[in-house]
């Protein structure tokens, strides 16, 4: 009988042949930092000359890639919820990027049993339930839902022929999802370097008695790293529910990444479930 790991690559192999890899573009003078939506179970790459190091004893998120000079390869990665990840490598002196925050949307596949992927789906296809979101595979069919439905604008602005709206604000679980949508309407492409969310509190015009309170991520579902001239790319942002009071604001930040734009989207609300 073959060991595990030797069925779970050979299976992605077969995955990795049903869906388009990643180029990485990776040296021997630089490491490539990957972090993944969950920790790194197993990880292999099909050629020597590429290595890739993850912490075995202490499973963590974050993964280091090094490449010599010599044929293209690739790198498969499962993570501990299941998901499978392909990557097509490439050595080049020069690299693109120093780091990847790797988004779930990216995987090939669940490698999972079908009985333990069904247990983790709702019976119900209610989505107002109160069953809390175990893994990522919850966090995009929400997402996906709430995307396909969000139909309306609460909120927009405009700065520099760049418009950020929200679109909705949704509840599944323990969870919050801002349906929001970046129209680029300027003479240049927009690349997107980040979008945050925080909850504020009080005058920005007086400092002492203003407060700004990031709210991470749990999930992004199908946010852009681009978007073009004439194009418009609608995402959704998922942060742990929050509430809203009385003199309390929303607050959306989208910063270009080569460049000085910077678009903020401010409302008043008072959230419910």
């Amino acid at each position: 009988m073959r060991p595990f790991h030797v069925f779970i690559f050979s299976l992605l192999s077969h995955l990795t042949l049903l869906a388009q890899s990643d180029t990485l573009y990776v040296n021997d003078t630089h490491t490539l930092a990957l972090v993944f939506p969950n920790p790194i179970a197993r990880a292999v790459t099909g050629h020597p000359n590429y290595t890739f190091g993850y912490d075995t004893t202490s499973p963590g998120r974050l993964g280091l890639l090094q490449g010599h000079p010599g044929t293209d390869s690739n790198l498969l990665v499962l993570t501990d919820d299941g998901l499978a990840y392909s990557f097509y490598l490439v050595y080049r002196k020069q690299l693109q990027e120093g780091h990847r925050f790797v988004n779930v949307d990216k995987s090939i596949g669940n490698v999972r049993p079908e009985k333990w992927l069904d247990s983790l789906v709702p019976k119900k296809k209610n989505l107002s339930n109160t069953s809390p979101e175990s893994d990522s595979l919850q966090y995009q069919k929400a997402s996906t839902y709430f995307l396909e439905r969000a139909q309306t604008v609460l909120r927009s602005k405009r700065r520099d022929g760049i418009i950020l709206r929200l679109r909705d604000v949704a509840y599944y679980g323990t969870s919050t999802y801002l349906v929001l949508e970046i129209e680029n309407r300027s003479a240049i492409d927009l690349e997107v370097d980040f979008v945050q969310v925080f909850k504020a509190h009080g005058n920005p015009r007086k400092k002492s008695s203003y407060q700004k309170l990031i709210m991470e991520p749990v999930y992004r579902h199908k946010m852009p790293s681009m978007v073009k001239v004439g194009q418009k790319q609608c995402f959704v942002y998922v942060v742990p529910k929050f509430t809203l009071g009385d003199r309390e604001k929303l607050v959306v930040e989208l910063r270009e990444k080569r460049g000085s734009r910077l678009i903020v989207l401010k409302g008043i609300m008072r959230t419910h479930h």
